[in-house]
């Protein structure tokens, strides 16, 4: 039996203490660690020494997990690891990135949990610096678990997600990715290249869609939040649908044939129903509480971190996006805020100027 990787999760959220505490519920040798802005939200977990788990977990196992070393020291949390999970959002990816960059180590595998384009926007970085080949670039669509922050050591395991596409940056390491992380998250499935897990990310076709009838109420009444998936409406949902007919259209032609939002969530969760609004409603999703402000950073890391760069890869490649493009401007006339100031693009990507052939080779091979 192959040894279990000892790995480092990036980030002390919702997202991150559920893949560290149940990591080391499966044996694995787990550091956690956070940059020093946010230190402060680890403390109590350096006190005790490791996370509450409960839930629906990938371990089988609800309890304490005992981590190996909680830290904000980059020079001590990355040392002899197999595996870097960065377990943030888009816009808090970078910060990772720079922190744990000059302490890499040859043969580790870095892991972003989102995709949001990670893999091809930070191999430029780690090009530069000359360690891109010495180690391997990851993503998965989605990250591994639906879970939330219970209190400061204890966090809550909705939902353990199945069928989650995972590829790396080239192509041809994939394979050697899920030699690491595939005897601990069998349901990592490997795709074709990364444009298939950005492409198919499955956050991406929700937040916004879902936001524009429900905006009035949300941000203006329900200041405090909602349930907002418990809250999903028809209307919402139909928007959904026909933003989602841009995506696919746009992954086809670069050869990643993905399936609907809808048939996405059946496949993760095992949701379904007549609509994806009333599959939201009746599902784990339906009575987790969002916050304003929280539901305000979804839309930030959808928006630019994906929908402006989808809109600018539809039109280079031929295929419009009417509806992609109201979204972004609708949004951001309602929330008074200009999406596409700051948002990822083509050149940030490496993919500006290339046809279809051309980004289809870069994804695979990692060179034109």
């Amino acid at each position: 039996m192959k040894s279990l990787p000892k790995v480092t999760v990036c980030g002390g959220g919702r997202a991150g203490t559920a893949i560290a505490g149940d990591l080391a519920l499966m044996g694995c040798e787990v550091n956690l660690f956070q940059i020093e802005e946010f230190g402060k939200s680890i403390e109590p977990i350096i006190e005790r020494g490791g996370i509450e788990i409960t839930g629906e977990t990938q371990s089988g196992k609800n309890g304490f997990a005992k981590l190996n070393l909680v830290t904000t020291d980059a020079s001590e949390a990355f040392k002899g690891v197999d595996m870097i999970m960065v377990a943030v959002p888009a816009f808090g990816q970078e910060a990772f990135f720079n922190a744990f960059s000059p302490c890499l180590e040859e043969g580790q595998v870095i892991l972003t949990n989102t995709p949001y384009w990670a893999c091809l926007r930070f191999a430029g970085k780690l090009k530069g610096m000359g360690i891109l080949d010495r180690i391997t670039l990851a993503e998965t669509a989605i990250m591994p678990y639906l879970s939330d922050i219970l209190k400061p050591t204890a966090t809550h395991i909705y939902k353990t997600k199945q069928d989650v596409p995972i590829a790396a940056f080239p192509a041809n390491k994939t394979d050697a990715v899920l030699d690491v992380v595939g005897g601990v998250y069998p349901q990592f499935k490997k795709v074709k290249n990364v444009l298939w897990t950005s492409l198919g990310c499955l956050n991406t076709p929700v937040h916004p869609t879902l936001s524009v009838p429900m905006a009035g109420l949300m941000f203006d009444r329900y200041r405090g939040g909602c349930r907002f998936y418990g809250e999903a409406t028809i209307p919402g949902g139909r928007l959904l649908e026909a933003y989602d007919k841009e995506r696919l259209a746009v992954a086809r032609k670069v050869g990643a044939e993905l399936v609907s939002e809808a048939e996405a969530f059946f496949k993760a969760y095992g949701y379904k129903a007549a609509n994806i609004a009333e599959a939201l409603r009746k599902s784990d999703h339906s009575e987790m509480f969002v916050d304003v402000d929280f539901q305000k950073a979804l839309l930030i890391e959808d928006i630019r971190y994906f929908y402006v760069l989808l809109s600018e890869l539809g039109s280079s490649l031929g295929v419009p996006t009417p509806v992609t493009n109201g979204i972004i401007d609708l949004m951001g006339v309602m929330l008074d805020i200009d999406y596409r100031e700051g948002a990822t693009t083509l050149e940030d990507v490496g993919l500006a100027g290339l046809n279809a052939e051309q980004i289809v080779s870069y994804v695979t091979k990692g060179e034109m």
